[in-house]
């Protein structure tokens, strides 16, 4: 009976989440900062995945067809994904909103699920709705147009629920896909996850065992994902990324719209509680860590925190309002507190106003303002870097490209001809009769990795040009060149890394059903 009044709970959160996806079954495509932009990169990336580039990293259409290594450094989750989605003839577009609506039906399952390992079943279902309808997760789907912002926050209540269930292989999974979902989501969840973790060993009688077993689901998470996260920071000294200013970061804080009088209402609810003692420090210390976290959230993501921002990290985190994603799990999870610890009537009228509440709170950022029509060609076919001040520019780039090049390869001082004889996002092959010794140009942004053989023999790429193309000096002769994409010496050792971490989880999940190996 248990369980079945559970699956009900769960499926009335499902069923309570749908008007939040509605607006993506429109024909069109929601017209928001971002969205274009994703299905554009991820077109590119498909591009690239097909034609053997794995990891993928550089995508050769973007940036007027010379390419740009913008997959290198954020979060290619969401593109991977979409590529087993769209092999099932879905388009781009339908691929991108197939994402994004399954992402949001998932983190109401995933944070019922987290939920109600630690609440009853009414009390999980308010929290989960809250999660799913709270202003800023439907404001990052219908203006943002944010896909990777979406997915990470599906994954995060997915973690926090395997946490509860104590599955090894399963958090470390976890860790891993929200370290590519969205690099800065990550970066801003990792020390939330950090303090559940430690506050459970806290609470734990065999504290040195969980310890261990948490510090274990870290390092083998990293592991899994350090074939992107690794070149991602590695790699981005030779971008211009540092010396861009890519947003003016007081024009983005949260009006109180977009947290919403949900939120308020909680928050005013919890400190009732703790003062009429219904919420104890001993008996409900996670719940005050949420409500500390959920509190520094909003207050860094409002205009009264200005003046810190001055020493905040603002390059990483461009939005202050971005800080809401903290946000959105810790007001979730207080919510079910708040119901939870209530009884007889008060439990379901508190429980009901905080349910409309929310849907009123949700009502202005349920459905896109506009939508768009543009064929699925505009996006497989357009070369914008897809990045709002191109900030992943190799730094040797002075002069961008503002139109696509006649030809792949050129001869830039002689007439002799050259024939391309292989073309893809990954190589381009050629070859030619010189005359004379030429220098020869592929009009492919440089950036490490590219490497250029002559006749089978390595060959030195000169990349010091006004728009750092790459260009080689051939001799007298016939010449056969290709010019690959290939993984460098420290890409190469984070992807075996990932690799030898996939094989650890792997024996791990044998022992444990082995029962070889238990918390």
């Amino acid at each position: 009976m248990k369980n079945k009044s559970k699956i009900i709970f769960l499926l009335f959160s499902v069923l309570l989440s749908i008007p939040a996806v509605l607006g993506l079954f429109h024909k069109g495509f929601p017209l928001t900062d971002d969205g274009n932009w994703m299905v554009i990169r991820f077109s590119a990336f498909y591009e690239t995945l097909r034609s053997g580039q794995f990891p993928v990293r550089f995508l050769m259409r973007l940036n007027n067809g010379y390419g740009y290594p913008v997959a290198n450094f954020l979060y290619p989750l969401f593109m991977y994904l979409g590529s087993l989605i769209h092999v099932l003839r879905f388009s781009f577009v339908d691929t991108i909103k197939i994402i994004l609506g399954i992402s949001l039906v998932s983190s109401s399952v995933f944070c019922f699920l987290w939920l109600r390992k630690i609440f009853d079943n009414l009390a999980s279902l308010v929290g989960s709705v809250f999660y799913t309808l709270i202003p800023y997760h439907l404001f990052d789907i219908y203006k943002r147009g944010s896909v990777g912002e979406v997915l990470s926050l599906a994954i995060l209540p997915f973690i926090f629920w395997q946490m509860e269930r104590k599955s090894f292989v399963w958090v470390c999974l976890g860790i891993c896909l929200l370290i590519l979902s969205h690099n800065t989501l990550a970066a801003l969840f990792l020390p939330v996850i950090f303090l559940y973790m430690m506050l459970n060993v806290s609470l734990a009688k065999e504290k040195k065992n969980l310890l261990y077993f948490y510090l274990g689901e870290i390092l083998i998470g990293l592991g899994l994902a350090s074939f992107f996260w690794i070149p991602a920071i590695t790699d981005l000294k030779y971008t211009v990324f540092s010396r861009v200013q890519i947003s003016n970061w007081s024009s983005y804080f949260a009006d109180y719209n977009l947290i919403g009088l949900s939120t308020f209402f909680i928050l005013l609810l919890v400190i009732i509680l703790i003062i009429a003692g219904k919420i104890e420090y001993k008996k409900y210390r996670l719940t005050l860590l949420f409500f500390v976290v959920g509190i520094i959230s909003i207050f860094l993501a409002i205009p009264a925190s200005a003046f810190l921002w001055n020493f905040l990290p603002v390059s990483f985190i461009q939005f202050p309002f971005r800080l809401l994603s903290i946000t959105i799990p810790c007001i979730a999870f207080l919510a079910s507190c708040i119901v939870s610890v209530l009884s007889g009537k008060k439990r379901l009228v508190i429980a009901g106003i905080i349910l409309i509440l929310i849907i009123i709170s949700a009502g202005k950022y349920l459905f896109p303002g506009k939508y768009q029509y543009f064929p699925d060609s505009f996006y497989s076919t357009n070369q914008d870097t897809t990045t709002v001040k191109n900030e992943y520019m190799p730094m040797w780039v002075k002069t961008m490209p503002l139109l696509m090049a006649k030809s792949k390869v050129e001869n830039l001082n002689g007439k002799e001809i050259i024939n391309i004889t292989e073309l893809t996002p990954n190589e381009t092959v050629f070859e030619v009769l010189l005359q004379s010794p030429r220098s020869i140009q592929i009009n492919t942004v440089y950036f490490p990795g590219w490497t250029a053989y002559v006749n089978n023999i390595q060959t030195g790429i000169i990349f010091n040009n006004p728009s750092g193309l790459i260009r080689l000096n051939l001799e007298k002769g016939r010449n056969i060149v290709s010019v690959v994409f290939k993984e460098t010496g420290l890409r190469f050792v984070s992807n075996l890394i990932s690799a030898v971490s996939l094989i650890i989880l792997f024996a791990i999940r044998f022992l444990i059903r082995r029962k070889k190996f238990t918390l």
